[in-house]
C-alpha cells in the first residue's frame, strides 16, 4: 500500500506540473496490479474480502494519493460488487475473473434511480419489456469513465414502477457514450452521460429485478448512499491537513489548527468505520455531512497556509479546494444537501 500510493502521488505531481487532464491510464494499472479490485469480493470468488474497516482505510489512503482514480475505483467497484451479488451465477462466473484483475473493467450507472434526475416526471432510462428481454430508451447523466469501459452495469425504469439492473457491452449497437463534461474538479474521470436509442438487454443480461427499489434487493454494501464517497472526502481531507501540518512545522501559529483538523479527521474516520462495519453509531447521511463540512474547511484551510501562491492555477492546494466541489453535488441525498446549507447559512439543521 505505501509503495503504491508513493507511485500515484508522484504520477499525479507530474500531472499538476504539466497541467495535462488525460484518463489516468498508468495509475488504473497500478490499481489493477496491486489487486484493489479483490479487497471487495469473498474469497470464495477469488477476492480478498477485506472488512469494512480496511476498505475505508484504503479509500482514505488511496484519494489521499490520487482523489481521481480512488473516485473511478469506487464506480467500478460498484458495478464488479454488484455483479458478484447477484443469483445469476453463469453470468457472474463469466464477468468476475477479468474484473477482478483488472483485464477488463465496469462502471455504473444508477444515480437516476436515487439521488439524480429525481424531481422530472418521467424517468430518464427507461426499460419495455419485449420478447426474450427489454428495450432500452433515454439516458444515464452521470457515468464515470465509460469510453474506458467494456461494459457498463446500468439501471432502468418500467412503466409498472419496478426497476431492473443489467450488464451492458459498450460497443453494443444504439449506445452511445458521450464525452465527459469538463468539470471544476475531476475531468480526468470523464464523467458524462450515456445514451440508448431502442437497445436490447436480454434476459441473461439481468443482474436483478425487475422489482421495486432493486437497488436494495443486493445484499449490504451495494446500495448506494454508502461510506465510499465519505472515505474519499476524508482521503482529500487528509492531503489538505497534512499539507498544513508541513506549514506548521516553519508557522507555529498554524498548529492550533492542524490539531483541530486532525482530531476531527480522527474522530470521524473511527466512527465511519464503525458504521461500515454495521455499527450504528450514527446514519451514512450523519457522516457524509460531517466529511462534507470537514473536506471544505481542511481545504480552504491549507489555502489559507499557501497564501497566494496556493492561488496560483496548477498549486495542488487550490486543485484540492476545487475538487472538494464535488462532494457537495456527487450522489448527495437531501437531507446531506440540508445540513450542507444550513452550516453554509449559519444556522442549525
Amino acid at each position: 500500500m505505501d509503495e503504491l500510493c508513493e507511485q500515484l502521488r508522484e504520477i499525479d505531481t507530474s500531472g499538476i506540473k504539466s497541467q495535462n487532464i488525460p484518463w489516468p491510464t498508468e495509475q488504473l494499472e497500478l490499481i489493477a496490479d496491486a489487486g484493489v479490485y479483490r479487497w471487495f469480493v469473498p474469497e470464495v470468488l477469488g477476492g480478498m474480502e477485506w472488512s469494512a474497516g480496511d476498505i475505508v482505510s484504503g479509500y482514505i489512503r488511496l484519494s489521499s494519493a490520487c482523489l481521481t482514480s480512488a473516485f473511478i475505483v469506487t464506480q467500478r467497484v460498484a458495478a464488479l460488487k454488484r455483479i458478484a451479488s447477484s443469483s445469476h451465477s453463469e453470468l457472474r462466473e463469466r464477468l468476475l475473473p477479468e474484473l477482478l484483475s483488472g483485464e477488463r473493467c465496469a462502471t455504473v450507472g444508477i444515480s437516476h434511480l436515487t439521488t439524480s434526475r429525481q424531481h422530472v416526471s418521467k424517468p430518464v432510462l427507461r426499460a419495455t419489456p419485449v420478447a426474450g428481454g427489454f428495450c432500452i430508451e433515454g439516458f444515464s447523466p452521470w457515468v464515470t469513465g465509460a469510453s474506458a469501459a467494456a461494459m457498463l452495469l446500468m439501471g432502468a425504469e418500467l412503466p409498472s414502477g419496478e426497476q431492473i439492473l443489467f450488464v451492458v457491452p459498450t460497443q453494443t449497437e444504439g449506445l452511445e457514450v458521450k464525452p465527459g463534461f469538463r468539470l471544476v474538479g475531476l475531468t480526468a474521470s470523464q464523467t458524462g452521460a450515456v445514451k440508448f436509442d431502442g437497445v436490447f438487454v436480454g434476459q441473461q443480461q439481468l443482474i436483478a429485478g425487475p422489482r421495486e427499489n432493486v437497488l436494495a434487493t443486493l445484499g449490504r454494501g451495494t446500495s448506494t448512499g454508502g461510506f465510499q464517497t465519505s472515505s474519499l472526502a476524508l482521503g482529500l481531507s487528509k492531503s489538505a491537513i497534512d499539507f498544513v501540518e508541513e506549514e506548521a512545522l516553519q508557522r507555529l501559529e498554524l498548529s492550533s489548527t492542524h490539531r483541530a483538523l486532525k482530531n476531527q479527521l480522527l474522530e470521524i474516520e473511527g466512527r465511519l468505520k464503525q458504521l461500515a462495519a454495521g455499527i450504528p453509531v450514527c446514519t451514512n447521511e450523519e457522516i457524509r455531512s460531517e466529511a462534507n463540512s470537514l473536506v471544505l474547511r481542511a481545504t480552504q484551510s491549507a489555502l489559507v497556509a499557501a497564501k497566494g501562491t496556493g492561488y496560483v492555477e496548477g498549486h495542488r492546494v487550490g486543485r484540492w479546494c476545487q475538487e472538494a466541489l464535488f462532494f457537495l453535488v456527487w450522489s448527495c441525498p437531501q437531507s446531506v444537501l440540508e445540513a450542507n446549507l444550513c452550516e453554509l447559512a449559519g444556522i442549525e439543521s
